[in-house]
């Protein structure tokens, strides 16, 4: 073996292994930018929660004051105690706290869909962190495989 041979294998095996450290870096950054993504899902979903509860405590206070004040126009006017106002106080009463409800379900909903995406992103920097380090193993046993093939050649 020549001291060229001997230059080329060194050269062959630190392209081999480069490339796998360039590669598996960029999978390494991509798994990064995944984490983050979940995180910013976390955080929508938290903050998604939190204004869904606030706006569910204005529309409830709403609602009671809406049903308070027909309450009081009806007692004003002496029909407080009529079955027909009853009936339709409870049936305004039940739509109000149905609409109030189904913004929850939406709300929910849409949390829901932020944690599910939270969910895709880690599995997906997980497998980018397994495919970072099959690059790292692969630039590895490429650079030996190039050297030695050149160590075949003299």
């Amino acid at each position: 073996m020549t001291l060229f041979s001997g230059a080329l294998m060194g050269i062959n095996f630190a392209t081999g292994f480069l490339d796998g450290v360039k590669q598996s870096n960029a999978y390494r950054q991509s798994a990064y930018d995944y984490r983050q993504q979940a995180a910013a899902f976390r955080r929508n979903a938290y903050l998604t929660r939190l204004s869904g509860a606030l706006n569910e405590d204005v529309s409830r206070a709403k609602n009671r004051a809406y049903l308070s004040n027909a309450t009081a126009s009806a007692a004003e006017i002496g029909m407080n105690e009529s079955p027909t106002f009853i009936s339709a106080l409870s049936s305004s009463a039940a739509a109000l706290e149905q609409n109030v409800l189904n913004d929850r379900y939406y709300t929910e909903s849409k949390a829901e869909n932020y944690l599910y995406q939270a969910r895709v992103a880690d599995a997906n920097a997980r497998m980018l962190k397994k495919r970072s380090r099959h690059a790292f193993q692969n630039g590895l046993i490429s650079g030996i495989g190039s050297a030695f093939g050149v160590y075949s050649l003299y």
